[in-house]
């Protein structure tokens, strides 16, 4: 009997919720979430542990490097796991995850809130680009915390010192030139930094982009892979001279984190990453504050979209338990609210911990629009287009990645051969050779062909 009562009180508790009323538990839920460890989301943790509250809820946050949080996600998600209620994701997954069943389809619980709970939420605000990247078959699948293009970010007093000027919209070519000039390694300057540590999402995510800008492609309409080109040779080129020449000096230690201090520290000249990574820039104690300039990302060949969408988003595990899974969704609308964004800024007023890119509103918010990265950010995602990666035509989606299920692995065995040839453990014939047969492999056994 005892059982039967509690299994009421969890049915009702449930159907409560999804009618948009207040949550019952039969008993305390736990709800376990991962995050990566960059800085909008060391910011997330440590204002959920302080500010979040909900009854009989509580939340078990870990901060695991981007690269680990992958690989447990994915093969939480793949096996049935239930040790993450929530994934933290990013378009990639999304695309991939929502078509296996790995992903909780969250029309439901949107359309079982309040009239009061959809008003007050406004999933119009959400930006639409990023929405869509989260969606499969028009139905979203998870919501975006914090979305990002890509772009360079300079030290103006560096390069004043030096007398030079940074174009508006740089070339390679031309970045490469001002990062030698800048670097000056017997007074401790780097010219240039950029991820090169391994991983399809580290210093993959740079290189890829370096790709599209000078015409490389993966594949040709056929699935045949086509590495082993003059484009796809010139931005290998380009890469290895950037960081060689006049990046950092242990160059495949160097994931977005340490990037970012050293740029803070006012010790490098140019880098080139995510605009997410702008805040942390402009944040108090940080060396180069109000001394950064910000200008379109590198392009080569191709002259417009060269940079690359990305979003951090939160979706359900669809193992978890019924009450868990409200229990997260409830989370995450009070992670990726209106609200939720303004207690940032009143809590850290630089904007070094507001989720950017994810809802127009933020935009409009007076302390964020003054932000020197603001306009930029805005101006390199309106140029980018997350189905045309490439100047020819291509049969995949994708900027800094492509939207195959088989990139996490083969993306990541492409930046091992890269970071060989960087370090000259591997000649760039060899590099080329290995990740045209490892793309071609992909395509062969993947059944594209």
């Amino acid at each position: 009997m005892k059982r039967t009562v509690i299994a009421l009180v969890v049915v009702v508790g449930v159907l409560l919720s999804l009618m948009g009323g207040t949550q019952v538990f039969a008993k305390d839920v736990t709800i376990n979430i991962a995050f990566a460890n960059n800085p909008i989301s060391q910011a997330m943790e440590k204002i959920t542990r302080e500010k979040y509250s909900a009854p009989g809820v509580t939340v078990n946050i870990s901060v695991l490097p981007e690269n680990d949080l992958r690989q447990k996600q994915t093969t939480e998600a793949s096996t049935g796991g239930t040790t993450y209620d929530m994934f933290y994701i990013g378009p990639y997954e999304a695309a991939n995850w929502a078509r296996f069943g790995w992903l909780e389809n969250l029309e439901p619980y949107f359309k079982a809130l309040s009239p009061e709970k959809q008003k007050w939420y406004d999933r119009d605000d959400l930006i639409k680009g990023m929405v869509g990247s989260l969606s499969y078959k028009g139905d979203m699948y998870a919501i975006p915390f914090y979305g990002e293009a890509s772009f360079i970010m300079y030290n103006k007093e560096l390069f004043a010192k030096k007398g030079l000027t940074m174009p508006a919209e740089p070339t390679w070519d031309e970045i490469y030139e001002l990062a030698k000039k800048i670097h000056d390694p017997d007074k401790g300057i780097v010219g240039m930094t950029m991820r090169g540590a391994p991983g399809w999402g580290m210093s993959g995510a740079p290189f890829v982009t370096i790709v599209n800008a000078f015409g490389g492609r993966f594949y040709d309409m056929d699935w045949n892979a086509t590495i082993d080109t003059p484009e796809q040779r010139g931005a290998w080129q380009m890469y290895k001279k950037i960081l060689r020449d006049a990046g950092q000096a242990d160059i495949l230690s160097y994931t977005y984190n340490e990037c970012i201090a050293l740029m803070q520290s006012g010790k490098a000249g140019i880098y080139y990453d995510a605009t997410s990574i702008a805040p942390p820039l402009e944040a108090e104690g940080s060396a180069v504050r109000g001394k950064v300039g910000y200008v379109m990302p590198p392009h080569q060949k191709m002259k417009a979209n060269t940079s690359w969408l990305w979003n951090w988003a939160m979706g359900i595990n669809p193992k978890t338990s019924p009450e868990k899974k409200q229990a997260v969704f409830n989370f995450m609308l009070w992670a990726t609210s209106k609200d939720y964004i303004k207690m940032t800024v009143e809590l850290d007023p630089t904007g070094a911990s507001t989720p950017p890119a994810s809802r127009a509103s933020t935009y409009k918010l007076p302390v964020y629009a003054k932000a020197p990265y603001a306009e930029m950010t805005l101006k390199t995602l309106e140029s980018t287009d997350f189905t045309k990666p490439t100047m020819e035509p291509v049969p995949y989606v994708g900027l800094q990645y492509i939207a195959i299920p088989e990139f996490a692995d083969a993306g990541t065995r492409m930046t091992e051969y890269l970071a060989d040839y960087v370090v000259d453990k591997m000649t760039l014939d060899e590099a080329i050779s290995k990740t045209q047969k490892l793309f071609d492999q992909v395509a062969e056994d993947g059944g594209y062909k």
